[in-house]
């Protein structure tokens, strides 16, 4: 059964442009026992684009599109603002999670990292600036937790960190900047950055 209103978004998951967003109609399904897909009142799983809307403009514009094979969802949820702008895509295999990239405002993608059977990110993970620059590079554990080697960049693409991460946990520090520094004990302690700084030179004398 498909249904009716589907997103009109190409296969690559590219966004439409913007003045093609508003238009859309609604498509609502319900998660049954069976923890498939259904049309409200219908007897068969659904088939086609469930589609959620901004109400915040008018007309209405989208604000997510998941596609549903026999009930579960297959292919790649696509989700914008109320602007238009592409937020994220989540692919999904026979119901099951597999791939999250999220975007900046500017369309540039911002992370992304494989998704584990309970949708939470596991493997490798990639992070970019806005202008399109590597931020970091690590690996994800199945709770979603730093884990492994991990490398951080400033917006030139120079290395500013380089550690070793067990579980979300810094378990070892093979290089880092005084500004990666600073910006570590920064959140470890909540103190600003320039009150580290000065604490730490302190504490090592002249």
């Amino acid at each position: 059964m498909e249904a009716k209103g589907r997103a009109a978004l190409d296969r690559a998951g590219s966004p439409p442009a913007e003045d093609a967003v508003p238009g859309y109609q609604e498509v609502k399904v319900e998660i049954r026992e069976d923890g498939l897909a259904y049309l409200p009142a219908a007897e068969l799983p659904f088939t086609g684009d469930a589609v959620e809307l901004h109400y915040d403009r008018t007309p209405p514009r989208l604000a997510r599109r998941t596609p549903y094979v026999k009930g579960r969802r297959h292919g790649m949820t696509v989700s914008f603002t109320s602007g238009g702008k592409l937020r994220e895509e989540r692919t999904f295999e026979q119901g099951r999670p597999a791939f999250l990239v999220v975007y900046h405002g500017n369309g540039k993608k911002k992370y992304q990292y494989a998704l584990n059977e309970k949708e939470v990110g596991e493997g490798p993970i990639l992070r970019w600036y806005d202008n399109g620059v590597l931020w970091s590079e690590g690996q994800l554990d199945s709770e979603g937790r730093f884990h492994g080697e991990e490398k951080d960049y400033d917006r030139e693409g120079r290395l500013m960190g380089h550690y070793v991460k067990e579980h979300g946990r810094l378990k070892e520090i093979r290089f880092e900047t005084p500004e990666m520094m600073a910006e570590r004990l920064h959140q470890e302690s909540g103190k600003p950055s320039a009150e580290v700084i000065e604490a730490e030179a302190s504490a090592q004398g002249p």
